[in-house]
């Protein structure tokens, strides 16, 4: 998870935040640029927190339903932000391309936090994740996050984007295997674009 997470934050800091991309964020978010920034470094750093839930470490595969264990504590996490916060909670939710379930997330018999994810992400970007899911009802969620996107779509994907780009790039970058389609295309951009490929080249 370090890995993962260190390399996404790379990515949105060489492609998003140092070409000005807090600009736009700080328009559609109604934050100060700085503000706007730091959510979303932090929004990205802990779009994947539901994986450190016990159970997942104890395993290391699986991570089903992560997404919305992560949005759970994602919604506590960022409410500082206020509004912005809860749609950055809504993109976290919305991360993978496959969010859509056939059965609605289950609630595990273990809501703890591994000590060792949540000492990660505090290290790496400032958060204190709580050391238990504040669960919340799945179908109660779900008309929350409907109310929210509707609100303000359009900073919903503003927040989507980069979250979901930096986490397909890591993934390639620090994962064996065959790439996700969005991965691949992604890697396609950076090499045929001298503009990206230029902005990454700290970690060629």
């Amino acid at each position: 998870m370090e890995a993962h997470i260190k390399e996404g934050l790379k990515f949105i800091e060489k492609i998003y935040i140092k070409r000005n991309y807090g600009k736009f964020l700080s328009q559609v978010l109604g934050l100060k640029k700085e503000n706007a920034e730091d959510l979303l470094r932090k929004a990205y750093a802990i779009h994947d927190v539901g994986k450190c839930l016990e159970e997942f470490q104890k395993t290391k595969k699986g991570f089903q339903f992560h997404e919305f264990y992560s949005a759970l504590i994602a919604k506590e996490v960022l409410r500082q932000f206020g509004k912005a916060g809860s749609i950055a909670t809504v993109a976290i939710f919305l991360h993978h391309h496959d969010w859509i379930r056939e059965k609605p997330p289950r609630k595990p018999e273990n809501l703890k936090i591994h000590p060792d994810c949540a000492e990660i992400i505090k290290e790496l970007a400032e958060i204190q994740v709580p050391m238990n899911v504040p669960w919340i009802a799945p179908n109660e969620f779900k008309d929350w996050m409907a109310d929210i996107f509707a609100s303000n779509i359009r900073a919903v994907y503003a927040l989507l984007l980069p979250i979901s780009l930096a986490d397909n790039y890591s993934a390639i970058r620090n994962r064996e295997g065959e790439p996700t389609m969005l991965g691949r295309e992604i890697m396609e951009v950076i090499s045929t674009h001298e503009e990206v490929k230029a902005c990454l080249r700290y970690s060629q």
